[in-house]
C-alpha cells in the first residue's frame, strides 16, 4: 500500500469537505459515507485520521481556537488583570463571527445523540475548564478575583453555560432567565464575570446561533 505523503494535506482536506457539508445538509444529516463520497478517497483513508465525525468536529473546534488570535491576544494583554481578561474573553466567545459559523455547524440541543454530549463535556472539562482556571488563578495572584478552589469553580462555570445554558433551554425566555441565574451564581461565587455588555453578547447568541438550530421555539 502506497503511504500518504502528505497526511496533512488529506487531514484538511477532509476539514474542508466536512465543514462545507455539515454548514449544506446539517450535522445529523452528513454521514462518513457522505464526505467519503464528497472526498473521492477510500473509507480507509478518512479513518485513518478521524474514527467518526465527531472527531472531525472536534478537530474543527481546535483550528478555530488555534487561529483565533484575539484569543491569545486578552490572554497576555499585561494590561488587563484576571477578571477582565474573563470577561473579554467571554464577550467575545459570543460575539466572533467565525465562531458563530462553527457553532451553526454543530446541533447543540440534540439531546439524543450521546457521543455528541459526550464531546461537548469532554472538551468542557478538558479544554475549556483548565484554560479559565488559569485566568481565575491570574485574578486571585493580582487580586481582582476572591474565590477559593479555582479548578472546581471554573468546571462549575463551563458546564452550567456549555450545557445547562446552552442545550437546555427551552425557548428563548428559558434562555434569559437561564443567563440571569448564572449571573446571579457567578457573582455568589465570588466572580462578577457576566455584566450587561456580556448579557446582551449572551443574547446576541442566542438570536444569531441557537435559535436557527432545530428544536428552538
Amino acid at each position: 500500500m502506497a503511504r500518504n505523503k502528505y497526511p496533512e494535506e488529506t487531514v484538511q482536506k477532509i476539514l474542508d469537505v466536512s465543514r462545507t457539508l455539515f454548514r449544506e445538509k446539517g450535522y445529523e444529516h452528513t454521514t462518513i459515507q457522505d464526505i467519503v463520497s464528497a472526498l473521492g478517497m477510500s473509507k480507509g483513508a478518512v479513518y485513518h485520521h478521524f474514527k467518526s465525525k465527531e472527531e472531525i468536529m472536534d478537530r474543527l473546534t481546535d483550528v478555530y481556537y488555534d487561529e483565533a488570535g484575539w484569543f491569545m491576544d486578552i490572554r497576555l494583554d499585561p494590561a488587563l488583570n484576571g477578571l477582565e481578561k474573563l470577561k473579554e474573553i467571554f464577550y467575545y466567545l459570543f460575539t466572533d463571527k467565525k465562531k458563530f459559523e462553527l457553532d451553526k455547524l454543530m446541533p447543540y440541543t440534540n439531546r439524543d445523540n450521546p457521543r455528541l454530549r459526550t464531546l461537548i463535556l469532554d472538551s468542557t472539562i478538558h479544554d475549556s475548564a483548565p484554560f479559565i482556571a488559569d485566568l481565575i488563578e491570574e485574578g486571585i495572584r493580582d487580586g481582582s478575583i476572591h474565590v477559593t478552589r479555582p479548578k472546581e469553580l471554573s468546571e462549575m462555570m463551563m458546564i452550567l453555560m456549555n450545557v445547562w445554558v446552552g442545550m437546555y433551554a427551552e425557548n428563548r425566555e428559558d434562555f434569559l432567565v437561564k443567563v440571569d441565574y448564572y449571573q446571579e451564581f457567578c457573582e455568589k461565587m465570588g466572580l462578577p464575570v457576566i455584566d450587561d455588555r456580556i448579557k446582551e453578547a449572551f443574547i446576541c447568541y442566542f438570536d444569531e446561533v441557537i435559535k436557527e438550530q432545530p428544536g428552538w421555539a
